[in-house]
């Protein structure tokens, strides 16, 4: 049986007594403790469950009152046009993520809010060849496990590239996980318990907020700049003085959203200053592959001699978004790790790891991901112009050294919310300040994504946001 979250999992049980009519149209559900304790949950784990039933218009909540089967209409009527969530739901910290998504599904003309490239920059075509070419060589890869000896070849493949990024990764230290989120996902499990505090970036990215949700754990916000990243004098303070945190997860290549790269100085002293305190570090390097310059510049871990470091790395967009292949090496906490990947999804599909290895070991891989990053650095230096020549004075935006992120500091009276709303009538999408901390914080910036090819239309585009945001300014 598929091993689904347990938001999720219960989720599904209420479904199908929505659907048998045990529980009828317009029936009020059981409270959130209620369903919390019948599950053997904490409340935010069942909080989870019925967000994810009001998203897919099954249950309505009512202010004071709880939540409520949905009546008959609503529920088939609204499924099928996924409607544009509100603006005031996409900054719900519960289901922010799953409601970005659903932006993205719907037909708005520019999407910018989302942290991926457009798939003319993937290699559609070459990768449609080599899968086909892969799976007629060896087609014991349509198999549910990779051949021993492939296996071995691939952890040997990841091991001399991680090498070219100063990292030090064993074979036998090498587990693949499906894409960086169930990477990060399996360590926050193993490391920490319901109610634990994890200490992470601010502004930091949406989708972790909702997996620290999910998970029922407290996020400990601490501040992250576009020019260093993680503050370690705020980190540190917030160690000594404030409640205990079990973990820490960060973003040291090009951060999300600021794009900020930490310096090398300050990995090593961050590393140090983890090992004082006893502080697990889960580094997340989605972004390391892109970078602009030079060579992917060397995580945290590669000053990591004791194995406190779980990193965690993917191929998503480096490489091939949909294939969702990410892997971890974790240090001391390796073993542990693996028997946890063992009770979620087990294995990644056998045929795609056979078609990354082959393209890994024919330098295919080292070709695409050269190209997708000199044509990132050229959408970066046309938006980044493009914005900073249409938005209001006093508009900041720091360039990163790599990523697809251009995190835009508007003017302190700027409502990028209310910038949003007037954007999507005019079919722009972006992602709002507020999205990137559980507080209401950086209601003056977005993030857009530098992901799109440039072209005239997208260039109209940037200049009527600048216009709205300088309307937005003139009558506020």
């Amino acid at each position: 049986m598929e091993d689904l979250p347990r938001y999720l999992a219960i989720a599904r049980q209420l479904e199908a007594l929505l659907d048998s009519g045990e529980l009828p149209p317009g029936s009020r559900l059981p409270p959130v403790r209620q369903l919390a304790a019948q599950h053997g949950v904490n409340t935010l784990t069942a909080l989870a469950a019925y967000r994810h039933l009001e998203e897919r218009q099954r249950v309505v909540a009512r202010p004071r009152a709880g939540f409520f089967a949905a009546l008959p209409g609503a529920d088939a009527a609204g499924r099928a046009e996924r409607p544009t969530p509100s603006v005031a739901t996409l900054v719900d910290v519960e289901s922010r993520m799953s409601n970005l998504i659903r932006l993205s599904e719907s037909p708005i003309r520019q999407q910018l809010h989302m942290a991926e490239a457009h798939n003319s920059l993937y290699p559609a075509l070459e990768l449609s060849r080599r899968v086909q070419q892969t799976l007629a060589r060896q087609p014991e890869l349509i198999g549910a496990y990779l051949p021993a000896a492939r296996q071995a070849l691939l952890h040997q493949q990841i091991s001399q590239l991680a090498a070219e990024w100063q990292l030090d990764i064993p074979q036998d230290r090498i587990l693949f996980t499906g894409g960086i989120t169930e990477a990060i996902s399996l360590s926050l499990r193993l490391l920490t318990r319901p109610g634990d505090t994890v200490a992470v970036e601010t502004p930091v990215y949406f989708g972790l907020l909702q997996t620290l949700q999910t998970l029922g754990l407290k996020a400990l916000e601490i501040p992250c700049t576009p020019d260093a990243g993680l503050s370690l004098e705020a980190l540190e303070f917030a160690l000594r003085h404030g409640a205990p945190v079990k973990c820490l997860v960060t973003v040291t290549n090009f951060q999300n959203p600021t794009g900020a790269l930490m310096p090398e100085d300050n990995k090593k002293r961050l590393l140090q200053l983890a090992r004082r305190h006893g502080l697990p570090v889960i580094e997340d390097d989605v972004f390391g592959e892109l970078y602009f310059s030079g060579a992917h510049p060397p995580p945290l871990k590669a000053w990591d001699r004791d194995g406190d470091v779980i990193y965690c790395s993917s191929f998503t967009k480096s490489f091939a978004p949909s294939f969702r292949l990410g892997w971890l090496s974790g240090g001391r906490r390796h073993a542990d790790l693996a028997r946890q990947r063992e009770s979620s999804s087990l294995v990644s599909p056998a045929l795609l790891l056979g078609v990354l290895s082959d393209m890994l070991a024919s330098g295919d891989y080292a070709r695409i991901s050269q190209r997708i990053r000199q044509q990132l650095a050229r959408q970066l230096d046309q938006l980044a112009d493009a914005v900073l020549a249409a938005f209001p004075r006093d508009t900041h935006v720091r360039r990163p050294q790599g990523g697809m992120l251009l995190w835009v500091e508007g003017p302190e009276g700027l409502d990028s919310r209310q910038l949003l709303q007037a954007a999507l009538t005019h079919s722009i999408s972006f992602a709002p300040g507020l999205l990137f901390s559980a507080e209401p914080r950086f209601g003056h910036c977005l993030r857009l994504n530098f992901g799109q090819p440039w072209s005239a239309q997208l260039a109209e585009d940037i200049r009527l946001l600048g216009s709205l945001a300088q309307q937005q300014l003139q009558t506020s």
